[in-house]
C-alpha cells in the first residue's frame, strides 16, 4: 500500500483522492479552508489544512509520501494566480528538494493546455512553443519549470496539461444547449481542448503507476472549434445555433489550437471518454 497525497482537494483533487483510497492506498488530503476539513475527512485518511502561500505553513508531510498530486487553483484572477503559482509552487518546490526522506516519490502537477495560447487553430504537442505573453500562461509555465527542474534521483515529476473539464456537475453539452439562439461574445472559430473528469482521475493514477516523467497533454480526441461543436449539438437537438462572435473580449486568455494527445496514448493510456459527445467506456 502506497501513501498518496493530494494538495488541493477540489473538483479534480477530490476525485483522485476517492480513486486512490478505493485502490487501497493511504490518502492524505489538503485544503486551504478550515471549514472544509470535516468534509475532507470523509474522503481521505488524513486531512490537513495547508496554504501553500503561507510562509509558515508546515509541508513536512511530503516526507512520508510515495505519490503526490498538486491540483491547486487561485480563488481570484491576477494576484491570486501570482500567489499560488509563483509563491506557493516555489515553496512547495523547496520542500520537495529538501525532503529528509529518500523514499521514491512521484509528483503530478495539474496544468493547463491554455499555455499554448492562440496558435491560429494549428496542431500543437508537448514540444510546441508556449504563449507566455499572457501573464497567467507565464505563471503556469514557470510553475511547471519550477517542479520539472527538481533533480533528485528519488523524485519523478510529471505535468498533465488539461483542457476544459467536463463531467458530473460540469455538463458542457447542457451549457451549449442553454446558449442556443443567444449571442456569445467569444471567438467561435477558436479551437479549445477538453478533458473528461474520469480520464483525468485515471490519467493521474496511470502517471503514478507507470512513473511518467515530463509533460503530457491529457485531453480527449475532439478538436472542433466552438462554432463547430455548438452547431453539431444544436443541429442534433433541433435548436437554433449559438451566435458566436469573431474575436475575444479585450485581455481574454484564449486557447486556439488542436492539441495532440498522442504522447500519453503512446505511453499506454487509453481514454474512456473520447469526447463529451460519446458515451463513457467503463
Amino acid at each position: 500500500m502506497a501513501t498518496y497525497g493530494v494538495i488541493g482537494c477540489g473538483y479534480v483533487g477530490s476525485d483522485v483522492a476517492v480513486l486512490m483510497k478505493a485502490g487501497g492506498h493511504h490518502v492524505v488530503g489538503t485544503t486551504r479552508s478550515a471549514e472544509r476539513i470535516p468534509e475532507l475527512q470523509e474522503l481521505v485518511h488524513e486531512a490537513h489544512q495547508v496554504d501553500l502561500t503561507d510562509p509558515d505553513g508546515d509541508l513536512s508531510f511530503v516526507d512520508d509520501l510515495d505519490g503526490l498530486l498538486i491540483s491547486v487553483a487561485p480563488t481570484q484572477q491576477g494576484e491570486g494566480y501570482r500567489s499560488v503559482f509563483a509563491q506557493g509552487i516555489s515553496r512547495l518546490g523547496r520542500a520537495l528538494r529538501r525532503r529528509t526522506s529518500h523514499r521514491p516519490l512521484h509528483v503530478t502537477l495539474i496544468s493547463s493546455t491554455g499555455v499554448y495560447g492562440d496558435q491560429q487553430g494549428q496542431a500543437v504537442d508537448e514540444e510546441s512553443r508556449l504563449d507566455t505573453s499572457n501573464p497567467i500562461n507565464a505563471l503556469l509555465a514557470a510553475a511547471e519549470d519550477q517542479l520539472l527542474s527538481i533533480d533528485r534521483p528519488d523524485t519523478g515529476i510529471c505535468v498533465l496539461r488539461l483542457g476544459g473539464i467536463y463531467g458530473p456537475g460540469r455538463d458542457m453539452v447542457a451549457m451549449i444547449q442553454r446558449a442556443a439562439g443567444q449571442q456569445v461574445p467569444k471567438n467561435g472559430n477558436a479551437v479549445p481542448a477538453w478533458s473528461g473528469i474520469l480520464d483525468i482521475t485515471q490519467g493521474v493514477a496511470f502517471a503514478f503507476r507507470h512513473n511518467l516523467r515530463g509533460i503530457y497533454n491529457l485531453v480527449d480526441d475532439m478538436q472542433l472549434s466552438r462554432r463547430e461543436l455548438s452547431t453539431l449539438i444544436c443541429d442534433r437537438d433541433g435548436l437554433p445555433p449559438v451566435l458566436w462572435g469573431h474575436s475575444e473580449p479585450n485581455g481574454s486568455r484564449m486557447l486556439n489550437a488542436r492539441v495532440s494527445n498522442r504522447k500519453i496514448k503512446d505511453a499506454g493510456f487509453r481514454f474512456s471518454s473520447p469526447s463529451m459527445l460519446e458515451a463513457v467506456k467503463v
